[in-house]
């Protein structure tokens, strides 16, 4: 019975450290934010990609894509019902058109993917100051001092609106743009 009351003692005093050091952070002064979406739901964000996809340049290749998609689909159609009467040869030519076209689908893809990530680096440099100038003063005017990534919590209670300054961000973004 000593030994477990030894115990129970020695446990308590090394918690009490932590405890205390717990209670320095104070409650609220902790939050979340998810960057990409604070930064990309800016409506300065939100009109650089639509005129993005109004481009003309983003217009051919996605209806460069557009055709070659269809044209894959049409032939793997013509496969399937007159698969059985076709001849090899003319089933190795479906085939090889159906290659080529997959592989220039999957580079018209990664052009669109890539003038799109070029768009997103272009507002991410363009919003860094401002971002972090406002999250700065929000952080400061809450009382917040340890803000982290959405991505780098396991989870927090997301019913609660004072711990995710996602949307507080954007709106403050917003209104630097005015």
């Amino acid at each position: 019975m000593n030994l477990n009351k030894s115990l129970i003692v020695l446990l308590a005093s090394m918690l009490i450290p932590f405890s205390l050091q717990a209670e320095e952070i104070e409650v609220g002064s902790i939050a979340v934010i998810d960057v990409e979406v604070a930064i990309y739901g800016t409506e300065a964000s939100k009109q650089a990609f639509e005129e993005l996809q109004a481009s003309k340049e983003w217009k051919e290749v996605e209806e460069d894509l557009k055709l070659k998609i269809n044209e894959a689909n049409e032939i793997q159609d013509r496969l399937q019902k007159e698969g059985p009467t076709m001849s090899d040869e003319e089933k190795v030519e479906a085939q090889k058109r159906l290659n080529s076209l997959s592989q220039d689908a999957n580079f018209l893809n990664q052009k669109l993917t890539a003038m799109r990530n070029e768009l997103m680096q272009l507002i991410q440099n363009e919003q860094a100051p401002k971002f972090q100038k406002v999250v700065s003063e929000l952080m400061r005017a809450k009382g917040i001092k340890i803000l982290l990534h959405r991505q780098s919590v396991l989870g927090f209670d997301t019913g609660d609106p004072t711990l995710n300054l996602t949307p507080e961000v954007t709106e403050l973004l917003n209104q630097k743009e005015e």
